[in-house]
């Protein structure tokens, strides 16, 4: 049971991922997706801020013991977010969230691969060019569509 409620928990982050970028792009339109990214990120810390006393156990952290590196996914993360709001208003949520999830299918086959943890690595290459070509076939344009993406953006909610 406890299986089932972690893969509907990952499945369900997924909608979370995908509703947080096509916020932050709108939010990205107004300001910027630096200055979006920013504010997704303040926001969220408050939230966590406020959260932590309840889900930490009253554990406490020595941070200096921690190494220094292990902190850079903040500024992956803030990264992340700022490329996707420039991203998602260019070229829609699903391209966007279909290439994203192939550069971690890529970078996850890679770090496995590294760590030793495939057995058939000639299989697992196979299967995740398939997967990244797929991905790739899907977003491409259909020969003669000459339809490029256009943001959709309400003039009411833009205020000077």
């Amino acid at each position: 049971m406890l299986t089932f409620l972690m893969i509907l928990l990952a499945f369900l982050n997924g909608f979370l991922i995908v509703t947080t970028r096509v916020v932050n792009a709108k939010l990205g339109l107004h300001l910027s997706g630096t200055g979006a990214s920013f504010w997704n990120h303040f926001i969220g810390f408050l939230f966590l801020a406020l959260m932590m006393p309840l889900f930490s156990g009253g554990a406490t952290i020595d941070i200096v013991e921690i190494p220094f590196y292990l902190f850079l996914g903040g500024i992956i993360g803030a990264g992340y977010v700022a490329i996707n709001n420039l991203v998602i208003p260019k070229v829609g949520a699903t391209k966007t969230t279909v290439l994203v999830i192939a550069g971690q299918i890529v970078l996850g086959t890679i770090i496995d691969i590294a760590n030793e943890r495939i057995s058939n690595i000639s299989m697992t290459i196979l299967g995740m060019s398939l997967v990244v070509l797929g991905m790739w076939v899907g977003i491409n344009k259909k020969e003669g569509d000459s339809k490029s993406y256009e943001p959709q953006i309400d003039s009411t909610e833009v205020s000077d």
